[in-house]
């Protein structure tokens, strides 16, 4: 059966056309409500889905969509996207009706016509011969001379005739919509920018990008003469310039003469377009200006002279522009006079002249420089008295008389600059001026700001009263530890204690002097500035006497600022706390008690955790993912917690397990237990007063009332960056749990802004931080100057030979609520046809039986691999969170599953949370595999998304350095193929593997199983199952059957 190109094909047989997986993907684009229809014509609907624009029609061929999948397959997302909406929705149903009725319509009057008629039709719209044009462009003087007017012409080729674009936003309209277009008088063709040659095209883009789709029909400064001319922009002049000068046939006439080519370059005096003479005359001086004959254009900034278009900078510009104004003598030059007082003025103007021009001067026009000196006397009780002197070169001018009668002129630019400095710090412009100094803040500025001004000028000289004014003060300062708060004191030599009480006030209200009772203006040295500025910033009080206090908090930052002062002292205690902060190795380590060697770095964690421990300071160990942030906390618990003293670990509930599980594994000793589940089981578990109680975030919010009433001495917080937001319940609650030790821990402590790590330590180490609205203001270098201390961060590349080379982790997660009612479905479903079953019929049913086992395997992943499914997945969250560390770590990750649905899911996770990612299955033909490993280790992309059959062996992808299993291959060998993809020879970074593992489920025996039975071969994992490999014993117990 055959159909004519305008017969109707519906949406129904359209969306048939369209993969499953593409449907799916524009049924989400749909249930998201990202369609907007734009227009509506007869047989068009002009949609937006998204960012794309999306042409619809009910012929195939009209359809198109801007993105690149559609450019590729004929279709895409967008496109099922609206054929569903079409089909389903009620307004998308009446849309689809009318444009059949249209369709339907215009069959009918197409039968009307002869086969005939169409067959003409067709071979003038499927012309053989190829049209090709080129433009060419025409400048001109404007109308009223002051701009050039290009015009366009459109060349036929291979004819020679040209035909003049009378409307050219009309025409550049056409090119871009590839519409029909008139040449003659009756001769019609269709145009669009592939057919003009290639100068042709880049000066068409050139228009687009010069004049803006809404100005096209009003822009008349750029289109003049009803839109028949062009006049560049000065901003797009010279690109201008040159694209035009590339289209064949271009031409430019001014003032009769013709050109077909042109210079841009900046204006010098080589270019000989103005010459400057001076005259001498007995009373007076002229300036002649001879000017060639040029034209200028854009406000005096280009100038055409004879094939060159000179640019010229503002200082030219204004010179241009006083030219100009000149009216023109007799002897076509411009003539200027000036009076003989101001020659200096005339010369200082020369070095600006010659940037234009060739300049002839007399040689009294060298202008001779001069030294200027300065004496500040005090007159009276606060009058000074500045006296001011020219020196020649030991010739030494000191009134308005002789300066104005050198036999020489000085520097009119430099005397001015000086006169300005005068009157800029209240002084008359003269040689001789006095200024009153009517307040202490005038006293202050004369000293500190007006001297050094003049001294940066030339020599200052100044009288012993006025220096005796003036008092610098550099007080010793004491620090010592008292308790917990640390005392701070002053001891200023030549005040008395009033008088010393009076400085500690102005330098804790940022004041840099004040005057004492003798009228003296003391003045604080730099150094003591920066003590005060240090305590004010660390919130130092005043507490009498000379004495200010600081909470032991601020150690540190109070060493850090003040240590290179040499009129500080510092007491041994301080001394030594301040030592233990600064490198907290030289604390002792204490004897802990794991079933593991720590590493030397992790060693130097619990040497660092216990001194926060002695002092009663909180903080956050915030280790790269993998260094072992957990083991480290539990060598520290297991070095300091007492009889009796209990610790509350929390952490997002995914993790709550491994926390168990790395107890019993290194810490066997402690009595540990998980409070999680049903609210009556958790008061059970909380209740037993066990030593160690493991609980979740969101299970602590919903206990909070239980946990505050009971007695806690230590609060663990893992992923501490759930608080980051201190508006949450959680952070609420944290804040009013107090303990004697709290410790956050975190890879990403800061993952957007600063507030996030004031907010953990709000918790963790209250009044640490200052209020928000101060840390607001604080940069990240004031910041780090607070935290270091209780912050401590290692990267994988610090401590790398301490590292093994590969590191594995099992990431456990928890099903959702929804997951466990499907994936206890399909269980108990498969238990019960097999409980009573026989070995032999087991052995039969294999195949079913490892179907059936793979699809408790999806619903371990996502139940929507293989269903309808809107629910949450505890390992896709898992997922989520695991890749949101990597991100912020800067690492770069492969991702194994075997399953092609499960890579789907993840790529678009990718997408939400920024990550850009390649993905390689067994469809990818072998070029595009190699080009994609290549890029990637180049450094192409974060993430690379790889299933069993296309990437478990044969790639080399050493740019990664982290591996995700999402589920597990039952074959250990298997496993280590896909890990070796990164972990091979070439790979120069330690190695991280993470395991994504559902609790309590068949995965969980997958793991068993893969320690327990080592030469297990693959079974449901890659599409190629060695089925007579797994036992009936092995079925039994991954299905909990029981054995008999």
């Amino acid at each position: 059966m055959c159909y004519n190109r305008g017969d109707k094909i519906g949406v129904n047989t359209m969306a048939k056309l369209i993969p499953g997986r593409v449907r799916n993907e524009g049924i989400k684009l749909f249930e998201k409500g990202l369609i907007a229809i734009s227009q509506v014509s007869e047989t068009q609907l002009d949609t937006t889905v998204g960012q794309h624009h999306l042409i619809y029609a009910l012929n195939d061929s009209e359809i198109t969509c801007d993105c690149d999948y559609f450019a590729q397959k004929g279709y895409c997302s967008h496109l099922a996207a609206v054929e569903y909406y079409l089909k389903n929705a009620k307004e998308g149903q009446r849309l689809l009706a009318k444009l059949e009725e249209k369709q339907e319509s215009a069959q009918d009057q197409e039968r009307g016509r002869s086969f005939g008629g169409l067959f003409l039709e067709s071979l003038s719209l499927n012309e053989d011969d190829t049209v090709r044009y080129s433009l060419t462009v025409e400048g001109e003087e404007s109308t009223f001379g002051s701009e050039i007017w290009w015009s366009l012409r459109l060349r036929r080729l291979p004819d020679e005739r040209s035909y003049v674009v009378r409307d050219i936003p009309a025409f550049l309209k056409l090119i871009e919509t590839e519409g029909y277009y008139q040449i003659g008088k009756n001769y019609y063709e269709p145009l669009s920018l592939i057919q003009f040659d290639q100068a042709s095209q880049a000066f068409l883009d050139f228009l687009g990008r010069m004049i803006p789709d809404e100005a096209k029909t009003n822009l008349t400064f750029i289109l003049p003469n009803n839109a028949r001319h062009l006049s560049l922009p000065y901003g797009f002049f010279e690109e201008g310039l040159r694209l035009m000068q590339d289209l064949d046939g271009f031409r430019f006439e001014w003032e009769g003469i013709e050109y077909r080519s042109f210079l841009v370059e900046d204006l010098t005096a080589e270019a000989n377009l103005f010459s400057f003479d001076i005259c001498v005359e007995p009373k007076m001086i002229e300036l002649i200006v001879t000017e060639k004959n040029s034209q200028t254009f854009f406000n005096n900034r280009i100038i055409f002279y004879q094939g060159v278009f000179y640019r010229l900078n503002r200082k030219q510009q204004k010179i241009l522009l006083g030219l100009r104004s000149l009216p023109i003598g007799s002897d076509l030059n411009k003539h200027v006079s000036f009076n003989l007082e101001e020659q200096a003025i005339l010369a200082a103007s020369l070095s600006d002249f010659k940037t234009m021009g060739p300049v002839k001067a007399p040689k009294a026009f060298n202008i001779k420089d001069f030294t200027p000196r300065f004496r500040f006397d005090l007159k009276g009780e606060r009058e000074v008295v500045l006296t001011l002197a020219f020196d020649f070169d030991g010739y030494v001018v000191d009134n308005r008389y002789e300066l104005s009668h050198l036999g020489f002129t000085s520097n009119y630019r430099n005397e001015q600059a000086i006169f300005r400095l005068m009157v800029k710090h209240g002084f008359t412009p003269d040689f001789q001026s006095s200024k009153r100094l009517n307040s202490n803040q005038e006293l202050y500025d004369f000293f500190i700001n007006t001297l050094p001004a003049f001294e940066n000028a030339g020599p200052v000289l100044i009288g012993q009263e006025l220096r005796d004014l003036r008092v610098e003060q550099s007080p010793q300062v004491q620090v010592e530890r008292q308790g917990n708060l640390l005392d701070i004191s002053f001891d200023f030599s030549s005040l008395d204690d009033e008088d010393v009480d009076h400085a500690l006030a102005a330098l804790m209200e940022s004041s840099p002097y004040f005057i004492n009772r003798s009228g003296q203006l003391i003045v604080f040295d730099e150094g003591t500035q920066r003590i005060s500025e240090s305590l004010r910033t660390l919130r130092a009080r005043y507490s009498g006497e000379g004495h200010l206090e600081l909470h032991q908090l601020a150690a540190y930052q109070l060493m850090d600022s003040l240590s290179e002062n040499d009129s500080v002292r510092f007491s041994e205690d301080f001394q030594q706390l301040a030592q233990h902060l600064r490198k907290p190795e030289t604390f002792d380590l204490p004897s802990y008690h794991v079933e593991v060697d720590l590493r030397p770095y992790q060693e130097r964690g619990v040497q660092w955790l216990s001194m926060l421990h002695h002092y009663g300071f909180g903080g956050i160990l915030a280790d790269d993912m993998g260094l072992g942030k957990t083991l480290q906390t539990i060598a520290y618990l297991s070095a300091h917690l007492e009889d009796g003293q209990r610790v509350l670990v929390l952490s997002p509930s995914s993790l709550i397990y491994n926390w168990q599980d790395e107890f019993k594994k290194f810490a066997p000793q402690l009595d540990v237990a998980v409070s999680y589940g049903l609210k009556p089981k958790r008061d059970e578990i909380i209740a037993e007063d066990h030593q160690i109680i493991i609980t979740s975030y969101a299970s602590f919010r919903q206990d909070f009332d239980v946990y505050k009433a009971g007695q806690y001495d230590y609060l663990i917080l893992d992923e501490a960056q759930v608080m980051k937001n201190t508006q949450t319940k959680i952070a609420q609650y944290l804040r009013d749990f107090s303990v004697p030790h709290c410790l956050a821990l975190s890879g990403t402590p800061i993952e957007n802004h600063l507030l996030e790590i004031w907010s953990i330590f709000q918790i963790v180490l209250p009044g640490l931080l200052p209020a928000k609205k101060t840390f607001l203001k604080l940069t990240p270098m004031e910041v780090a100057r607070y935290i270091t201390p209780f912050i401590l961060r290692r990267k994988k590349d610090e401590v790398l030979p301490d590292l093994p080379d590969l590191i594995e982790i099992t990431h456990q997660s928890e099903l959702s609520d929804s997951q466990k009612a499907i994936y206890l479905a399909q269980l108990q479903q498969m238990q019960q046809g097999l409980i009573s079953a026989s070995d032999q019929e087991i052995n039969r049913r294999k195949v079913e039986i490892l179907s059936g086992i793979t699809r408790l395997r999806q619903i371990c992943d996502t139940p929507a691999l293989f269903m309808d499914y809107a629910g949450d997945s505890g390992k896709l969250d898992s997922l989520r969170d695991l890749l949101s560390q990597i991100k912020e770590s800067d690492h770069r990750v492969l991702i194994f599953s075997q399953f092609r649905g499960m890579l789907d899911i993840t790529e678009e996770l990718l997408q939400e949370l920024g990550i850009s990612s390649y993905k390689l299955t067994g469809s990818t033909p072998s070029d595009s595999r190699q080009e994609m490993t290549r890029a990637f280790n180049q450094g192409s992309r974060d993430a690379f998304l790889i299933s069993l059959k296309a990437g478990g062996v044969g790639l080399n992808l050493t740019g990664a350095d982290t591996v995700i299993l999402i589920d597990l291959w039952w074959n250990p060998a298997v496993e280590m193929q896909a890990i070796s993809r990164a972990h091979r020879i070439g790979q120069k970074q330690n190695v991280e593997v993470f395991r994504l593992i559902t609790r309590g489920t068949i995965e969980d025996k997958i793991l068993e199983l893969q320690e327990g039975k080592k030469n297990l071969v693959t079974t449901v994992l890659d599409g190629n199952e060695s089925y007579a490999s797994m036992t009936v014993e092995d079925i039994k117990e991954i299905l909990g059957i029981a054995i008999s």
